[in-house]
């Protein structure tokens, strides 16, 4: 009997677990450069995205400002008052006692307004910035108005001062009252939560831009160069209308002829030919009297003691606009902050280092702002020294976990049209200063 063959043993070819566990590494590995490399040109899209969207929406603010400001116009007089009449005077034209001269009406004011009857008390203690001027142009839009009020009869129809509301609520057959040339511009922040929209009151440091106008000028009651007239967001809504909206800062830094640069140290010079430069202006020197080259109630009737800036500083700051919205800032504070802490631990210090933040840095907490250099700033300790109170704000308390934002700035120099630095100093009958 034949023995029987076996079967050839059949070799098996296969990885190894050592080779598995290589080539397991090696894609992990590449996996993650992969995904790392998407992500850093994602994260570069994005920023770059973001910040052309921001230069766009910055496009839209400062320009518009300068553009009225362009067409700012001073008074063509500069008469003192007429003396008082005497009593015999009066007595001859049958008065007890003289009137009242008129106040003057072409004039800049520039500051901060409070908001009242807010249900939040914080914004009760928020600096609104505002400017208010008159110019001489209300721009082409508005142009339209003036020419069709003296071009179409009245037909005994009530004539409408030419506003933002009476434009808007107004009926293809509006008739405007003449304009005269002469059109009241104010521009004013206000808190976007304080106006009644989605954003909450968590979030006080957003703000939105308006711009109201005005003609004919005039009218102390309703004239947007009286604070009083704005101090509401129900009297804003009706004199204006949103032009931009999230916003940090929004401000306007005068400077006089005197000065030579734009050093706020100047703020406190008091002389009639102090080289000034401030947040605040009231070229009547009547209205404001925390102003330094203020003189007394008696010099909103007295044209002849009234100056005007010769250059302006405009500022505007855009926060970052995040997938949450304008809202939420760019990180938070680590501990409370009282308001004489001079040392504030954030939990990210990168947003305080970028290049594009100018000379002077901020950041925005609450309603307050603070400044820092990038010398304060100590990213082992997430730790940065601050300067308190800055950009007319005040020093104020804040809670661990605030919002802070930094956000986009920019600034536009200006040289005004327009500007006067003499007056007569009455009582001496001198001219001081110079154009």
């Amino acid at each position: 009997m034949s023995a029987r063959r076996q079967p050839a043993a059949r070799t098996e070819s296969g990885f190894t677990l050592l080779e598995i566990m290589i080539s397991m590494a090696i894609f992990t590995v590449l996996g993650t450069m992969v995904v790392y490399f998407m992500r850093q040109s994602l994260s570069i899209f994005y920023t770059g995205t973001r910040e052309s969207a921001m230069l766009d929406r910055m496009d839209t603010v400062l320009p518009q400002v300068r553009s009225d400001l362009q067409g700012l116009i001073i008074p063509s007089n500069f008469d003192a008052p007429p003396p008082v009449p005497t009593q015999e005077e009066l007595d001859r034209a049958g008065r007890d006692k003289p009137p009242a001269p008129p106040p003057v009406l072409v004039r800049v004011r520039s500051g901060f307004i409070y908001l009242l009857q807010v249900g939040d008390e914080a914004y009760k203690r928020y600096p609104c910035p505002y400017i208010a001027f008159v110019i001489a142009d209300a721009g082409e839009w508005s142009n339209k108005h003036k020419r069709r009020a003296g071009e179409e009869p009245t037909q005994g129809k009530k004539l409408d001062a030419l506003t933002p509301s009476t434009v808007i609520s107004g009926d293809r057959d509006t008739v405007y009252l003449p304009t005269g040339g002469l059109t009241e511009v104010c521009w004013i922040a206000v808190p976007t939560a304080a106006m009644g929209t989605n954003d909450g009151p968590s979030y006080p440091a957003v703000m939105t831009l308006y711009r109201g106008f005005r003609t004919p000028i005039g009218d102390p009651e309703k004239s947007l160069l009286v604070p009083e007239n704005l101090d509401t967001p129900a009297k804003i809504k009706k004199a204006c209308r949103p032009v931009a909206e999230g916003l940090l800062h929004f401000g306007a830094l005068w400077r006089r002829v005197f000065a030579t640069s734009w050093d706020e140290s100047f703020s406190a010079g008091v002389g009639e030919t102090s080289p000034y430069v401030g947040r605040t202006w009231d070229s009547t020197r009547a209205l404001d009297k925390e102003w330094p080259l203020h003189r007394g109630k008696e010099s909103l009737t007295d044209p002849s003691d009234d100056i005007f800036p010769a250059f302006v500083m405009l500022e505007a700051t855009l926060a970052n606009a995040t997938q949450f919205g304008p809202g939420r800032g760019e990180f938070r504070l680590r501990e409370p902050v009282a308001p004489d802490a001079v040392r504030i631990k954030v939990t990210n210090t990168d947003p305080l280092l970028v290049t594009n933040l100018g000379k002077q840095r901020f950041i925005k907490i609450g309603s307050e702002w603070l400044e820092y250099t990038l010398n304060d700033v100590d990213y082992t300790k997430n730790e940065v020294r601050v300067r308190r109170g800055r950009r007319g704000t005040k020093a104020t308390a804040h809670q661990a976990d605030s919002w802070c934002y930094v956000g986009l700035p920019a600034k536009l120099e200006i040289r005004l049209p327009v500007y006067r630095d003499h007056f007569v100093k009455r009582d001496a009958g001198s001219i001081y200063g110079g154009n």
